[in-house]
């Protein structure tokens, strides 16, 4: 079966949050697994400076990202591919930020500790990897929504 997670995207005043709580520094190389309209891809390469990459499959989000990318003056940190992130190298990543189901993240787990380096942070919104444990856990409250939310992350 060839499932695609929806597009749901991360609230955008919980992105500097899991950022943060990665610890994403100035030149880190950050990915974004179904980055949607570029949201986490803009803000960890503005606010956080780091170099992102994103992977999307829907032609239509790519394309807005790329010219927000370039409307913002970013193009110079921010990389983006039309492609599934199931099949990537992620080798290069020093943090995966993402917004990803228990049931994707529970696919992603044997890539991850396959491919990711010890020390790779990840931090996901809402959704546990299965069976892993959290180094840190927060409860952040997305703007207009009712209740806290939890943002996990976990270290390689």
């Amino acid at each position: 079966m060839n499932y695609t997670e929806p597009y749901i995207p991360t609230p955008e005043d919980i992105i500097p949050k899991m950022l943060a709580l990665a610890s994403v520094r100035p030149n880190e190389t950050v990915f974004d697994l179904g980055s949607g309209d570029g949201r986490m891809l803009i803000i960890a390469a503005r606010d956080f400076r780091a170099r992102v990459v994103g992977f999307e499959v829907r032609r239509r989000l790519v394309n807005e990202c790329r010219r927000k990318v370039k409307s913002l003056g970013l193009s110079h940190r921010v990389t983006i591919s039309r492609s599934s992130f199931k099949k990537a190298s992620l080798r290069r990543a020093d943090v995966l930020a993402l917004y990803l189901s228990g049931y994707t993240l529970n696919q992603m787990a044997p890539k991850f500790l396959k491919e990711l380096r010890p020390g790779t942070r990840i931090v996901n919104f809402d959704y546990e990897i299965p069976s892993w444990t959290p180094a840190r856990e927060i409860s952040v409250t997305p703007a207009g929504w009712k209740k806290p939310h939890p943002i996990y992350l976990y270290v390689m």
